[in-house]
């Protein structure tokens, strides 16, 4: 296939064509940002391993049909224009390129190749605009934006710092300086991946002359209030970023014996009973606890569901992707491994039946 055909006459054929000449430069630049947004830094693959994650791959499917059609436009006369109501010089470029005489004899999976490149002095001026028009600028921003999509997706926060620090719910956790810091922080570490709120960085530690033992105190205790007072923020905005066994783990497991290890355990099987006790229960905004209380039933039988129906269930009822919900009942079965099944399974009376 030539380059002429990104021009062609006949929709399949010309967005084929775009596809071969702009995907694989677009998948270079996007690959980091996506895992690092999506995946926690981790590989991005999809069921078969031979594909990215849906999610990841719907983001480039509509990042290149947004460029292919502000590449349409601009073939038929309509280039998009900047602010000041100027036409887009580089996409011009692009459009004259791809319909130039040299266009029907350049191979297009060449063009891909210098396209993926990096620049130099002697490369085509198409070439130069289609990385600078078509996959750099439509991609910029791209972490931050997957992010903040995601996370309203699932009914998180579009700004959960914004919400901390000036809703009226949020008062009392303002109440207490360092310790609002350490959540806002928390908060804002998870949401960029981080799979573990208690890992404090050493200069907030510094800033509020902290010891680490104190900081993840008061960030527990921090962490306690916000699910008391706005169980489904908590859910969507901390719990959802978790996996199992990252959230309590063991902070000294050299030290079985010491009182100070067995009063923090404590501490967290309390805080894993009082989590369990909220989903169970319930809250006045968001009435999902009939959908918890089957997942934990499910958990906690005597022959315990599989993580497969588990997953989809999930999925299903609390109306989030396979990868959250996989999160979700992963934290579950964390938080029911800290407090025992028994004690989870007296407090779910007819939750088998719901």
């Amino acid at each position: 296939m030539n380059l002429a055909a990104v021009a062609a006459a006949p929709e399949p054929v010309a967005f084929l064509a775009y596809f071969s000449l702009v995907s694989p430069a677009m998948r270079d630049v996007a690959r980091g940002p996506l895992r690092r947004a999506r995946h926690g830094g981790r590989p991005c693959s999809g069921a078969d391993g031979t594909r990215w994650c849906d999610e990841c791959e719907r983001t480039i499917d509509d990042h290149l049909l947004g460029g292919y059609t502000r590449l349409r436009e601009a073939l038929a006369g309509t280039p998009p224009r900047t602010r000041a109501g100027e036409a887009v010089r580089e996409m011009d470029t692009v459009a004259r390129w791809v319909t130039s005489p040299e266009a029907a004899v350049n191979e297009i999976d060449l063009m891909a190749r210098l396209i993926r490149r990096r620049p130099s002095g002697g490369e085509p001026a198409g070439v130069r605009a289609v990385r600078a028009q078509l996959v750099h600028h439509p991609l910029r921003n791209i972490e931050a934006r997957t992010c903040r999509e995601d996370a309203m997706g699932r009914g998180a926060s579009a700004q959960p710092l914004r919400d901390l620090g000036k809703s009226d719910w949020a008062r009392p956790l303002r109440d207490e300086e360092t310790s609002f810091a350490l959540l806002a922080d928390a908060v804002t570490r998870l949401r960029n991946g981080a799979r573990d709120p208690y890992d404090i960085p050493a200069d907030l530690l510094d800033r509020h002359h902290l010891d680490p033992l104190a900081a993840r105190r008061s960030l527990r205790a921090a962490l306690d209030r916000l699910c008391e007072l706005r169980p489904g923020f908590f859910m969507a905005n901390v719990t959802i970023h978790l996996e199992q066994g990252e959230f309590f783990p063991e902070l000294f497991p050299t030290l079985d014996h010491n009182p100070e290890d067995l009063l923090i355990l404590g501490e967290e099987r309390e805080f894993a009973r009082r989590t369990l006790s909220t989903l169970i229960a319930g809250e006045r905004t968001a009435n999902r606890s009939v959908h918890h209380r089957v997942l934990l039933a499910g958990i906690c039988a005597d022959v315990p569901t599989g993580g497969a129906e588990l997953v989809a269930r999930a999925a299903r009822d609390l109306g989030i992707g396979p990868r959250a919900a996989d999160r979700f009942v992963r934290r579950l079965i964390s938080l029911v491994s800290l407090v025992g099944q028994d004690w989870v399974a007296r407090r779910l009376p007819g939750a088998e039946d719901s």
